[in-house]
């Protein structure tokens, strides 16, 4: 299963969107592999520029796996800014719950979002970024190098 966070769902719904990130939600989508949560639902489908737009992207979201946010998500997702932030890394609130649920399910995370990169540096996310000139293979921290986040 991956989690596809919204910057790579966006790119995928956007009709210019980049070919590279398209190619590789599309492949998901088929494969039946696409997991989201509801920050991820919300962060595409409240901000569909129609109803007819909106309509649809509820319509699709349906299909894709869903991801429950539990309590320990927030508290992973509340540790892992924590800990971040004494590296002078700062990271949106979504971000890192979306991460911590990706860290907590053991999910790739698909994303095309640089803010995943500088976590996925300092914790045990498994991430891909879909842009073309940042893809790569999934990046994972060396184990052992943080570990007071070996719990998260």
């Amino acid at each position: 299963m991956i989690l596809v966070d919204s910057s790579a769902l966006i790119e995928f719904y956007r009709p210019a969107g980049s070919q590279a990130v398209r190619s590789a939600v599309a492949e998901a989508i088929e494969e039946d592999l696409v997991t989201v949560n509801g920050i991820i639902h919300v962060e595409v489908v409240a901000f569909a520029p129609t109803r007819a737009s909106f309509l649809k992207l509820d319509s699709d979201f349906r299909v894709f796996h869903w991801l429950e946010l539990q309590e320990s998500e927030f508290d992973c997702a509340a540790e892992l800014g924590f800990l971040l932030r004494r590296k002078a890394i700062t990271v949106p609130s979504t971000d890192l719950i979306i991460a911590a649920s990706a860290i907590r399910a053991n999910l790739i995370l698909y994303h095309a979002d640089s803010h995943y990169d500088a976590i996925a540096r300092h914790c045990e996310l498994k991430s891909r970024n879909l842009r073309p000139k940042e893809t790569g293979p999934v990046t994972r921290n060396r184990p052992g190098s943080e570990p007071h986040l070996s719990r998260l």
